[in-house]
């Protein structure tokens, strides 16, 4: 049935199940979307803006939930465990995508499926079930009400130890509004929300075994350059701390630059980093390392508390991203407590970030006075309380009393409790912030801004200024020295546009960022040897980067025609109008208009108001789709 077949590396099947008729139909691939799209994150936007009615509820059958792969996945090329999952987002009513790795997405390609799609609703809780030629959708009743852990150790007993799992835990079945989809137990799909559009579908997981395999064109080059590749990433500078500590070095880099995000980001430097720190996980709770399917890094670890009120906790270690959203931010040193709070987070389904920044904002406003123990339950909201955090975190899955508030977000709930709150309620677009201050890195201030998602530190990842280049190389790659400098906003725009397209391929692709973003192991050039050799069609680094720029302009559309534009391109008032007080940073906040207007102009989109403009369409072949909802900006 495969038209598709002379592109290797993909799979040529898709499934779209209809939940609501309990039916599903295996089509073919389409050509013309690996060739304008790519795959992944690139499919997925693709097939909401044709398929999705503009303003639906994204918690209604309506809804379309998609969870896709790349051309590279399954195969050895490093880092390419990755999948997308996108739907309309109930956090930010715009688009929503995560991405996530582990162990699923090549079992699902073993299985011989490029993608999913999940349309209707269920009248009862159901699973899907693949293996290989095999899809049924399956009673979840035993399932529902069930962790993640429990979910996928209940299925693997059922069915197979070789079924990869993907599933909601009580934070996806109660619509919390940031709630995520997990994989082998730690893995999390968790951005924008995603595990309440599948939780609101009443599909449990989804459960794969592939026995397959994927096809390379020419696979004794593909073999030479994952070796040569594999080198680059070995030799890098950063590749020991990211290799031994996983993303916990993070936690040190931002305490040294001033960047540490403290107390809902009131201040950029913790007294207690030492005791968050990656040197005090290692010391004291690092077990050992895990790896995502053919990645070198093994960025994982496996952590346990072997004493205290929280001995026995265990699982997946925290990402930096958690240590300081559930650590610092909330004012808490003490790491078995954040581990604590991770370990329920990966069981109910919880993403990490949302999750903490809300928390924070309720503990700022209980600081301000705007919240007191009759509207938290009697929990005390004071910085640093580990207790209410862990039972915060309970109530939140479950929409107990307060915690059904702060499963709105924080948007929602300051739009609730008012009384300045919007002051400090730190999103973007409707998204809480990741763990960085941005007023210490200012392409990545700019990189939130104008992320299609809302608050993200992935759609752009701009860790070049990060990284300690030689001037040299910031006038080669963005046009200033000074690029080089996180406090400068010389280059910026150039940088963050050429990260976001890069960033969608990416994501297309279905590669690990570290290894093109922390390594810059692979580029433009690298990912294009990757995807030629692959499928067996030759493309240039060219050819990717307009692809990329396809998709980010087709996020942007989705947005504008669901009310998100121009306006939303902003940071909270934290970051623009306080400057940092104290630390290596004092002084520093983020001048946007010194970056914005460039950006718009390098991205060819009108100013005044935000739409692209008919040329840049036209190149990018989305004329008609923006000409549907109006959202062309004519030039004369």
């Amino acid at each position: 049935m495969n038209s598709t077949i002379h592109y290797k590396g993909y799979r040529g099947k898709t499934i779209v199940v209809d939940l609501t008729e309990q039916s599903f139909l295996v089509k073919e691939t389409d050509p013309l979307l690996i060739e304008n799209y790519l795959g992944g994150r690139g499919w997925a936007i693709k097939y909401l803006y044709d398929n999705l009615k503009q303003g639906i509820d994204p918690l209604s059958p309506e809804n379309i939930l998609v969870v896709s792969l790349g051309p590279l996945t399954g195969t050895f090329a490093p880092s390419t465990a990755r999948y997308t999952v996108a739907a309309k987002s109930p956090l930010t009513g715009g688009i929503g995508y995560a991405n996530s790795g582990g162990h699923f997405a090549p079992e699902l390609a073993y299985a011989g499926y490029d993608a999913i799609f999940l349309h209707g609703k269920s009248e009862k809780p159901v699973f899907l079930y693949i293996e290989d030629d095999k899809i049924e959708l399956r009673d979840a009743s035993h399932l529902w009400g069930k962790d993640t852990w429990e979910t996928d150790a209940i299925l693997k007993s059922e069915l197979s130890e070789n079924f990869q799992v993907l599933c909601i835990g009580q934070g996806g079945e109660n619509l919390v509004k940031y709630a995520a989809l997990m994989n082998n137990l730690s893995r999390a799909a968790a951005r924008t929300g995603l595990g309440a559009v599948m939780g609101s579908k009443n599909l449990k997981c989804i459960a794969v075994r592939g026995t397959g395999a994927v096809e390379i064109a020419k696979p004794l080059e593909f073999h030479d350059f994952v070796d040569e590749t594999l080198k680059k990433i070995y030799d890098d500078p950063a590749f020991p701390s990211l290799s031994y500590y996983g993303t916990t070095f993070l936690v040190d880099l931002a305490y040294i630059s001033g960047g540490l995000a403290t107390r809902n980001n009131q201040s950029g430097i913790f007294d207690q980093y030492e005791n968050i720190s990656a040197e005090t996980f290692d010391e004291l709770y690092r077990v050992k390392s895990e790896s995502c399917f053919a990645c070198p890094i093994h960025c994982g670890k496996y952590s346990k508390v072997k004493t205290g009120k929280y001995a026995g906790t265990k699982g997946g270690s925290p990402e930096y991203e958690t240590v300081v959203c559930l650590g610092s931010k909330c004012g808490i040193g003490d790491l078995g407590a954040i581990l604590k709070a991770n370990e329920l987070a990966n069981k109910f389904g919880l993403d990490t970030i949302s999750l903490g920044d809300t928390i924070a904002f309720a503990m700022e406003a209980y600081e301000k006075g705007i919240l007191s123990p009759k509207d938290t339950d009697g929990l005390e909201l004071t910085w640093g309380n580990d207790d209410a955090l862990i039972e915060l975190i309970k109530k939140i899955a479950f929409r107990e009393g307060f915690g059904n508030d702060l499963a709105e977000g924080t948007k929602r709930f300051s739009e609730k409790i008012n009384a300045g709150s919007e002051e400090f309620a730190l999103h973007i677009k409707g998204m809480e912030p990741p763990a960085y201050d941005v007023r210490t890195a200012k392409a990545f201030g700019l990189g939130w801004a104008t992320a299609t998602r809302g608050a993200d530190h992935l759609a752009a990842l701009p860790n070049f200024e990060l990284l300690g280049y030689e001037p040299e190389k910031g006038l080669e790659w963005f046009g200033s020295e000074k690029a080089v400098d996180p406090h400068s906003y010389e280059g910026k725009p150039k940088m963050v546009v050429w990260h976001e397209n890069f960033g969608a391929i990416v994501d297309s692709a279905e590669m690990c960022k570290y290894t093109c973003f922390s390594a810059y192991a692979v580029r433009p050039e690298d990912m294009a040897i990757f995807l030629s050799l692959t499928t067996g069609k030759n493309i240039s680094s060219d050819e990717l980067l307009l692809i990329g720029e396809r998709i980010y302009n087709l996020e942007r559309l989705f947005n504008l025609r669901e009310g998100i534009g121009k306006d939303e391109d902003n940071l909270p008032k934290r970051f623009t109008e306080e400057p940092l007080s104290e630390g290596p940073a004092k002084g520093q906040y983020v001048e946007l208009d010194k970056m914005l207007p460039k950006y718009y102009e390098l991205r060819g989109w009108d100013f005044e108001t935000g739409l692209p403009k008919e040329s840049l369409l036209r190149k990018l072949g989305l004329l008609e789709s923006a000409e549907i909802f109006n959202l062309v900006k004519e030039e004369k």
